[in-house]
């Protein structure tokens, strides 16, 4: 006699199978549409502004990614980190001098004397560390660097800015000097470490 549960059992376990399967891409393409629907907010143009804006699309377009520097792990949301560094060209590098001099204007150290700098500037490409990006304004981020330097027989690491767009608008920022053994200056004496290295060999 023919038995319809033998002949049955094939077609309904495909249709389970086939079931379970659309039931796992359906939970998949809800998270991965959670995923794409996550905004990475952030804050710009200094800690005075305290309102945030939508920066998912520098993230994921692959310019910059998190800066996980909180006490718990997570990413600022004032500073990222840029993916790949626009290279100095040589007009920018013989600019420095200048955003030298005006980032000591703008600090206590504005007593150091630059002049010598501006008149036969060293060699500069080597004494230039990347450290992080913020945005200035909705969707206008700058990237900022650390020149180091020895005036006067005293070392300073020299914050500046530039437009992370162009690459140019380099705007000197702040003057700090490196001395003691302080561990929040532990980055910038490995700095000048890596430049005394660097001279020792090229000479």
């Amino acid at each position: 006699m023919h038995n319809p549960t033998v002949n049955h059992r094939p077609a309904f376990l495909l249709g389970s199978i086939a079931l379970a399967a659309s039931l796992m891409t359906g939970l998949y393409l809800n998270a991965q549409e959670g995923e794409m629907a996550k905004k990475i907010m952030m804050y710009y143009g200094g800690f005075e502004v305290e309102e945030m804006f939508d920066a998912s699309q520098w993230f994921t377009q692959g310019i910059y990614q998190p800066r996980n520097i909180e006490a718990d792990g997570s990413a600022s949301n004032v500073t990222m980190l840029r993916r790949q560094l626009k290279p100095f060209s040589a007009e920018q590098l013989a600019e420095l001098p200048y955003v030298l001099n005006e980032a000591f204007y703008l600090t206590e150290h504005d007593d150091i004397d630059t002049s010598a700098v501006i008149q036969n500037p060293p060699q500069l490409s080597h004494r230039i560390r990347y450290t992080y990006s913020a945005f200035a304004e909705p969707n206008k981020p700058e990237d900022y660097y650390y020149l180091y330097l020895e005036l006067e027989g005293r070392k300073f690491a020299v914050l500046f800015s530039r437009d992370a767009l162009t690459g140019g608008n380099l705007t000197g920022k702040n003057a700090s000097e490196v001395r003691g053994d302080y561990a929040a200056q532990a980055a910038h004496r490995q700095a000048f470490s890596e430049i005394a290295e660097h001279e020792r060999k090229a000479r």
